[in-house]
């Protein structure tokens, strides 16, 4: 495919690589954008020996387990799973939330390194399809106002992961849950990302409802998604987040722990680790393991890319360089494969999920950067 800087505009920070048409990037005069200023996300993991005291304090004195862990099949939380039992000692079980858009390699992942672990590992989903049916439906109410709320919206169903592995603990006594979401994964421009602009945190509930109701009263696409949806959509609003009210309220007794606010998160150690202790792997056609595990990452990253000239990937990569993992060549080099990938991979997700008509409505041109991310 050719290669051109993106949609909007050739101009792209100095220190990172995210470029200056997006909303609140505020270029310096150096040509930095703000959030290299703040240093976004400020990233500083509370360390090991403070997660070692809570887990300590949560350690179950009955014969179930200490912790449940949610895997993905992904390498954090295939890693976060393997940290609990062999660095903490942790008595462990866990859980995959299994549905359409999972990969089979990721569920191979997650069943194997279980295995390898002797960890009993559960299967919990949504019945009928429920996920894939919400997704379509707001893929396709995007794709006719290509507004963020309706791009954040698509992922609602994923959302139910949290209370389903919630329900779980609660069912079996467990105590604790794992979550391996880091705050590097974070962008600073998405609608759910609080408007401070210097952390990874995401806006109160409050704020987030009135822009959904917002945006429902002004899209009938939106709308209609909405309400041939209502359990997934209302549900997983409620549950967006782990440590949410909704989950406290329905399950008090199961407390929710974020693995990589207190263990320093680095790609290559995580890798190295779990290629040593487990058969975690990742197909080589696959371009970066990061949300490998999930198809509907490619609707996710389309939407993004389409709108504003730069998707998660942008932001995750741009995080890393400020936290020192990458240098912002490595992280231009993985960022043009990243677009050319996702560019083929768009009209492949959408057969793979029976979505073929909205081929047409998709340009995947707007995928496409040239050069070396320069400032100019």
């Amino acid at each position: 495919m050719r290669i051109r800087q993106d949609n909007k505009d050739g101009r792209r920070c100095t220190k990172c690589v995210l470029p200056e048409a997006l909303p609140a990037s505020n270029f310096n005069t150096a040509g930095e954008c703000s959030w290299c200023q703040s240093n976004f996300p400020n990233y500083r993991p509370a360390g090991e020996e403070k997660l070692c005291t809570l887990l300590e304090r949560v350690k179950s004195k009955s014969s179930s387990a200490d912790c449940l862990v949610g895997i993905s099949g992904g390498k954090d939380s295939s890693y976060a799973l393997l940290e609990m039992k062999r660095s903490f000692g942790m008595r462990v079980e866990a859980f995959t939330y299994v549905h359409d858009g999972l990969t089979e390699f990721a569920l191979k992942n997650a069943t194997e390194v279980c295995q390898a672990l002797q960890v009993k590992h559960h299967l919990v989903s949504l019945p009928h399809h429920r996920h894939l049916r919400s997704c379509r439906a707001y893929f396709a109410a995007w794709l006719e106002s290509e507004d963020p709320v309706a791009a954040a919206m698509t992922c609602v169903a994923c959302k139910h992961l949290h209370i389903l592995g919630t329900q779980l603990a609660h069912d079996r006594n467990i105590p604790l849950i794992i979550w391996a979401e880091s705050p590097l994964e974070t962008p600073p421009f998405i609608p759910t990302q609080s408007e401070s602009g210097t952390d990874a945190r995401s806006r109160k509930f409050g704020d987030l409802a009135v822009m959904l109701i917002r945006n429902l009263l002004s899209q009938n696409k939106l709308r209609s998604a909405f309400f041939r949806n209502i359990p997934t959509s209302l549900y997983g609003c409620l549950a967006f987040r782990p440590e949410c009210g909704y989950l406290h309220l329905r399950y008090p007794g199961v407390t929710h722990l974020q693995f990589f606010d207190y263990c320093r998160w680095d790609s290559a150690a995580i890798v190295m680790t779990l290629r040593e202790y487990t058969p975690w792997s990742v197909p080589s056609s696959v371009v970066s393991d990061w949300h490998s595990d999930c198809l509907f990452n490619v609707f996710k990253e389309y939407m993004f890319q389409k709108m504003l000239g730069a998707s998660y990937t942008d932001a995750f990569l741009s995080n890393q360089i400020r936290h020192g993992l990458l240098t912002r060549d490595q992280a231009w080099d993985r960022l043009v494969k990243s677009k050319a990938y996702y560019a083929e991979e768009l009209g492949k997700t959408l057969s793979a999920l029976n979505m073929d008509h909205l081929q047409s409505k998709c340009d995947v041109t707007c995928f496409e950067i040239e050069g070396n991310g320069s400032l100019r």
